[in-house]
């Protein structure tokens, strides 16, 4: 009786919990099911079936889509690896400004997002901006560069930014695991006569594998899903260049009107960041199991 009473009580607590999340979450992720089998609109509301699916994978406008977010993501998060991990082992080292430089480093990632897409939209301005004006300053370009404006450049300018932004966040988590890695086992290394390159692949990567795998799949996670930076900076355009699922979504549903459309394309994006998100729970239990 006083184990029912307890369980009872326990679901009391989370029963606020449990309503908004099926009101705020779940409750929304059916609709979005149900309307993705109808052409609706403003001015239809014809239902389809499963051949909505047909005719969006017969859309071109998906793998266009697709290839934008595949390329967008993977750049950002290997470079925001890349960088976040050399950042890591600078930081680590003593030297004098460190901890200021700890927390310049950190800036990027706690500036909002459209602030940051505003600020990166007048340096890369072909008029205006910096970029442009000290490239010229050094000889790189003769002429102005139209980087937000180019269906060829876009899209890499804006990843640039993301990378610029997001790095940190890497940074901070590979100077965690860095911290954690014995000093016993370089000291070992040293008597054994391995320079710094081989402690670095021997002990240091093997050490941190947990941490990276967590990092990139988190990363990659919220990357793909990612809107406000590309949406401030060009609004998926010029032509759709730089569209990518979540913005080509809020293009379709709340400018055009097409909200069958957009749901078909929620759907396929919701279905792709969910084996990733799966992949991301199965290495954080295996992590915490070899703790």
């Amino acid at each position: 009786m006083h184990n029912k009473k307890e369980w009872a009580s326990g679901y009391l607590f989370i029963l606020p919990s449990l309503i908004l999340l099926i009101i705020l979450v779940f409750y929304p992720l059916f609709m979005t099911f149900i309307y993705s089998f109808y052409d609706m609109s403003l001015v239809s509301n014809r239902y389809l079936g499963w051949e909505a699916y047909q005719k969006l994978f017969q859309n071109p406008k998906l793998y266009l889509i697709f290839k934008n977010s595949l390329t967008w993501t993977i750049l950002v998060v290997f470079f925001q690896c890349l960088l976040g991990l050399g950042s890591a082992l600078i930081l680590q080292q003593t030297f004098v400004g460190n901890a200021f430089l700890r927390g310049l480093v950190i800036l990027p990632w706690v500036m909002p997002g459209v602030i940051a897409g505003m600020a990166w939209r007048l340096i890369y301005d072909p008029h205006l901006g910096l970029l442009n004006h000290y490239l010229q300053i050094l000889g790189i370009v003769d002429r102005p560069l139209t980087w937000l404006s180019s269906p060829n450049m876009a899209l890499y300018a804006v990843i640039f930014t993301a990378i610029w932004k997001g790095f940190p966040f890497s940074t901070i988590m590979y100077l965690a695991g860095l911290q954690g890695v014995p000093s016993e086992l370089y000291e070992a290394a040293e008597i054994d006569g391995a320079n710094e390159v081989k402690q670095f692949f021997h002990i240091t990567i093997p050490s941190m594998k947990p941490i990276i795998t967590v990092t990139l799949l988190l990363t990659f996670i919220w990357t793909f899903n990612y809107f406000e930076l590309v949406y401030v900076m060009t609004g998926g355009g010029p032509a759709e260049s730089s569209h990518i699922f979540p913005t080509y979504i809020y293009d379709l549903a709340f400018k055009r009107f097409r909200f069958g459309d957009a749901s078909r394309f929620a759907v396929v994006d919701f279905l792709f960041l969910l084996i990733f998100s799966l992949f991301y729970v199965r290495t954080t239990f295996k992590s915490e199991e070899n703790l």
